[in-house]
C-alpha cells in the first residue's frame, strides 16, 4: 500500500535492520509525537510448527500464494515514525490499523495532519483485559499541539527516522512462503 494521509481512515531496542522500535506493552501509556505521514501495509503472522512466528508482508492481500494455498489472511497494519517523549528519540510504531483510524478521526477532525509541523503530542493508553492478547485496545488521547523542537528539527534532517516504505517493503510472492514456513 504505502505512504498515506492520515485521514485516510475515519521495546525501543534496535533490531537487526538498524530501526528503534516502540513496543507497546499491555497496561501502560505512552506519549509520542507522530513524524510526517503513516505507512500501511498487509502482514501476515503465522505461528511456525517448529515454534515461533513467522511474518511477512504481502503486496497483494487478495491474490497471495499464501491466502490462496493455505487460506491464511494478511493482516492490514499500519507504521509510522514517532518521537518517544520518554527519551526523546525517533522510533517506528507500528500497530493495527485501530490505531491509525484514531488519529484519522483527530485529523478528520481538526483538519491537521498529526505529523505535520502544525501537529501535536498523543497519548496512547494499552488495555489488555484478563491478558487476552485477542482483546487489546489501544486508546489514543490528543494531548496538545506542539510544533517541533529545533533539536527535534535537526534529528529528523539528520537521518534519524527509518525509511518506512523499505522497512515494510513487501516479501516477493515467490519468496513469502518460505519466510512465513521456513527458519528464515
Amino acid at each position: 500500500m504505502g505512504l498515506v494521509d492520515w485521514t485516510s481512515y475515519n521495546k525501543g531496542d534496535k533490531s537487526s535492520n538498524g530501526a528503534k522500535y516502540l513496543k507497546l506493552e499491555a497496561g501502560k501509556s505512552y506519549r509520542i509525537r507522530p513524524v510526517f505521514k503513516p505507512h500501511v501495509f498487509y502482514k501476515y503472522f503465522i505461528e511456525r510448527p517448529q515454534g515461533g512466528f513467522g511474518q511477512a508482508i504481502t503486496d497483494s492481500p487478495e491474490d497471495c500464494v499464501i491466502k490462496s494455498k493455505y487460506g491464511e489472511e494478511s493482516k492490514m497494519r499500519f507504521a509510522v515514525n514517532v518521537i518517544d517523549r520518554s527519551d526523546s528519540s525517533i522510533k517506528v510504531l507500528e500497530g493495527p490499523i485501530s490505531i491509525l483510524k484514531q488519529f484519522s478521526n483527530w485529523a478528520s477532525e481538526t483538519g491537521t495532519d498529526p505529523g505535520s509541523k502544525d501537529g501535536g503530542e498523543f497519548s496512547i493508553r494499552v488495555e489488555c483485559p484478563g491478558n487476552d492478547k485477542k482483546k487489546t485496545r489501544y486508546n489514543v488521547s490528543f494531548i496538545n499541539y506542539v510544533p517541533f523542537t529545533e533539536d527535534e528539527k535537526a534529528l529528523i534532517k539528520s537521518g534519524g527516522m527509518s525509511d518506512l516504505e523499505q522497512l515494510y517493503k513487501a516479501s516477493p510472492q515467490d519468496q513469502i512462503e518460505a519466510k512465513l514456513y521456513g527458519s528464515e
